[in-house]
């Protein structure tokens, strides 16, 4: 680890102000029990501050350290053996799906990603996290899905669900597997108060495949996920984008304790709200395709926070507040993050 990797660490493990005795970790779980949190729990980038320590940002540090600087355009193979076409962004082009054909399941093997010597370099900033009182949230680096369809490819993917259901199922199966492994493997180190994994279901107007599909091919493997989750004293985070709303309840019952959403005017804050409010937490950000327009005051984006704080914050918790984490993705300004910032701050985090 680099020296500014570590000064970045520490750094970001300085915790939040609080009110006397009570700790970043404490003021979140109680917004995700619904147990009247001292002030609405968040996690921004423009100023970085955040009640949480997540491993997925250690993460991304360690893989940005480790790569050779690839060109953007140039190809590579990841550890899944899937092609990966270097964007110079956060995230590469996946291409070239090693289980195009579903047939080679037989000899694909997984990455061993629950190997205990990949959590070896997480063990010591973890400890040092839970000495500040920070939620810290550990990160899945498979994500059935997203991973479902960079094995197979998206529109082999979708074809399979109705022509080759066993071995769709055999794969999410072993995924799952390992995932549980992982889990395991976060739980042993101690002090781990959450899991998320990363899930786009949605497209605009609705789902990418229909609830009874979902129901069918994912709920069963998501809800082992939840329970061994729960079994190790964790709280179970999903990310999710696009019009998610046909499967919400799906995943109350199945156990998702924290729904973060970068899209909730999709779906309505009063609609979410009046639907789920005080049964799942919502870790929102302040819609990225709406805050981004070049017309949006900054009169528009506190009238935005402060609807959002007002539908979901008021079942004694319920709410967690975010910045988009790339903003650059989406071409949101500075100052515009900084308005965001500033509007949660004054109605409900500071």
């Amino acid at each position: 680890m680099d020296e500014l990797t570590k000064a970045f660490i520490t750094e970001y493990a300085k915790p939040m102000p609080a009110p006397v005795g009570v700790s970043n970790r404490e003021i979140v779980k109680k917004a995700v029990r619904f147990e009247n949190p001292p002030r609405v729990p968040y996690c921004f980038s423009i100023p970085f501050e955040s009640d949480f320590f997540e491993t997925a940002v250690v993460r991304f540090l360690f893989e940005s350290e480790q790569k050779n600087n690839p060109a953007k355009g140039e190809l590579y193979y990841d550890e899944w053996g899937v092609g990966q076409i270097v964007t110079g962004r956060g995230h590469d082009q996946s291409c070239e799906p090693p289980l195009d054909d579903l047939g080679k399941l037989s000899t694909y093997q997984l990455p061993d990603l629950a190997s205990p010597s990949r959590f070896e370099a997480f063990k010591p900033m973890l400890e040092h996290a839970v000495q500040q009182g920070k939620f810290v949230l550990a990160d899945d680096p498979i994500n059935l899905y997203e991973r479902s369809k960079q094995l197979v490819g998206f529109e082999k993917l979708m074809v399979s669900f109705y022509t080759d259901k066993d071995a769709v199922k055999r794969l999410l199966s072993g995924m799952t597997d390992l995932m549980l492994s992982i889990i395991d493997q976060w739980a042993a180190i101690g002090g781990i108060d959450g899991f998320m994994t990363w899930d786009d279901w949605g497209l605009q107007t609705g789902l990418q495949i229909s609830p009874e599909m979902f129901r069918e091919f994912f709920r069963p493997f998501y809800r082992k996920i939840a329970d061994r989750v729960h079994d190790k004293g964790m709280l179970l985070f999903l990310h999710s984008c696009g019009d998610i709303f046909d499967i919400i309840e799906d995943l109350i019952e199945i156990g998702i304790d924290v729904l973060q959403l970068d899209q909730p005017r999709l779906m309505g804050h009063q609609r979410l709200s009046d639907t789920f409010g005080g049964r799942i937490c919502f870790w929102n950000t302040v819609d990225i395709q709406w805050s981004v327009a070049d017309e949006r005051t900054e009169s528009e984006i506190r009238d935005e926070v402060k609807k959002m704080i007002s539908s979901y914050h008021r079942f004694n918790g319920g709410l967690i507040a975010r910045h988009y984490p790339q903003p650059d993705d989406i071409h949101l300004s500075h100052e515009r993050n900084w308005a965001i910032y500033n509007a949660f701050m004054d109605m409900g985090c500071r």
